[in-house]
């Protein structure tokens, strides 16, 4: 490389460098320190002008340096196209919103011992919002005073919900997206609401449609409504709200309950803008496309605990929930080989008809969640007068009834089995032969003495017996004996 190269390299270097610091330097400012610089190399000098133009001519390296990576990306670097998804499910996406309404609360405070009260007016509510893209519809929502993880769950369990009241059953959907609030804690669980999870990339906010829309909510809606706090602070000044007008009326803010009704106000003209749209767009969706959730992954998802673990009893599983003991079983005959462990019973507050039984890993105080676990249905509670029976009473006696009965009958198999086993081993072993009066093992007929007399050449007529003989039970052939035997 020629001097004359170089020395043009340098020249162009350090107005790189200057151009691009991240103090945002002014032409004037990099002018000065250019020529501070050349003066002593015995480059030529420059004027602000120059550094205007020769900006302008290198704008993509200097604007990652005076704004950012992530600004470049957003604005400068080649965008990526994209469209909604053409049915519902598809696609969600979800994101906090600290909306621009302002409430009033009354706070008690503490200055040098003395307790005071205090109201601020500057308070705004924060939404949790799942958008579908397919005709942008609010799926679900949860309101609070700030983002937190139990907002977001609370989120997803109302859009499960609106979902089961929109199409008739839970079903998840295809992808999630959200940001990267709370990923460590809530990645499990976003993983178990969807097929695909996939969080957007860190401060790119063009992968969130989420934002556009509340900007939008935000100009229609809210903007019509006396405690509306105006627009973003990059926003220009006349754009917003007369601070003047806003302290005036401070006082005819809304306080919690008021503000969260707007905001409930504002989502269910959403919906209903957009609703019919949603179900259309659903009767056109191929069936196999649609994940149903079942009962069960939404309990353990969503569902509530009483925070202690419950045992297995003969009337099923007790829990007292919302002060009123319930009763919980499960007619699969596994539940009860399982009878010994302790249980988590995970409820929904609005629909106490079913649960979900989790293996208690910890203790009865301090329960953890395993991952043994079974559906529950409430316990029908029959009356024990016949005058009060209902309908359904005797369907609900003869199905426990027959419950019990197959699974006396696989305990008889089993025993049965068993025993034919322990028969066999003592006939090839004869050494076996003088311990079979102690252990008092019984033959298929209940009988251990006529076994022991035979082995040892004795007979008698009759033996009493020691063991419990095996009863064929009788059938019920009507509903008056299914009621004698209850």
């Amino acid at each position: 490389m020629n001097a004359s190269k170089l020395k043009e390299e340098e020249q162009n270097a350090m107005l790189q460098e200057l151009a691009s610091d991240g103090r945002n330097l002014d032409n004037e400012m990099i002018a000065m320190l250019y020529n501070t610089v050349a003066s002593k190399l015995g480059w030529n000098t420059i004027l602000a002008g120059t550094v205007a133009n020769w900006k302008l001519r290198n704008m993509d390296v200097q604007y990652v340096g005076r704004h950012g990576v992530v600004a470049h990306r957003n604005n400068k670097a080649m965008q990526v196209k994209r469209r909604a998804p053409r049915f519902p499910l598809y696609y969600w996406t979800v994101d906090g919103w600290d909306v621009e309404l302002l409430y009033q609360q009354r706070e008690e405070r503490e200055k040098n011992g003395k307790k005071y009260s205090v109201v601020t007016y500057s308070n705004r509510p924060t939404v949790v919002m799942l958008l579908d893209p397919c005709t942008r519809y609010p799926v679900g929502y949860a309101i609070g005073t700030h983002e937190t993880p139990e907002l977001i769950r609370e989120a997803f369990r109302n859009a499960f919900k609106h979902v089961k009241e929109l199409f008739g059953h839970y079903y998840k959907p295809w992808q999630l997206q959200t940001d990267n609030y709370g990923k460590k804690t809530l990645l499990s669980f976003y993983e178990a609401c969807t097929r695909v999870y996939t969080p957007a990339r860190v401060k790119n906010a063009k992968a969130k449609v989420v934002e556009p829309y509340f900007k939008k909510v935000n100009s229609k809606y809210c903007h019509l409504l006396p405690n509306w706090s105006g627009y973003g602070v990059t926003s220009r000044k006349e754009n917003q709200p007369n601070d003047e007008w806003l302290n005036q009326n401070r006082h005819k803010f809304p306080g919690w309950d008021g503000v969260v009704g707007q905001v409930e106000g504002i989502i269910r003209v959403l919906r209903s803008e957009s609703i019919e749209k949603y179900r259309q767009a659903w009767g056109k969706m191929a069936v196999e496309d649609r994940l149903e959730m079942s009962d069960e992954e939404y309990l353990v998802l969503f569902g509530e605990t009483t925070g202690y673990g419950n045992s297995l009893e003969g009337g099923g599983v007790g829990s007292t929930i919302l002060g009123e003991k319930v009763w919980y079983d499960s007619f699969d005959p596994s539940f009860r080989n399982w009878g010994h462990l302790n249980w988590i019973v995970k409820y929904d507050p609005e629909d106490l008809s079913v649960a979900v039984a989790i293996e208690n890993l910890g203790t009865p105080g301090k329960p953890e969640e395993g991952t043994r676990r079974f559906m529950l249905e409430r316990k029908h509670v029959q009356p024990m007068a016949l005058k009060e029976r209902e309908p359904g009473d005797f369907d609900e006696l003869r199905r426990v009834q027959d419950y019990n009965d197959r699974r006396e009958k696989m305990i008889k198999e089993k025993r049965a089995r068993s025993g034919e086993v322990v028969r066999e081993l003592f006939e090839e072993r004869a050494e076996l032969n003088d311990t079979l009066a102690k252990l008092v093992l019984c033959d298929s007929r209940g009988q251990h003495k006529d076994e022991r007399n035979r082995l040892a050449g004795r007979t008698t007529k009759q033996v009493e017996k020691s063991c419990h003989e095996e009863v064929d039970y009788e059938e019920v052939f009507d509903e008056r004996d299914l009621l004698r035997k209850f």
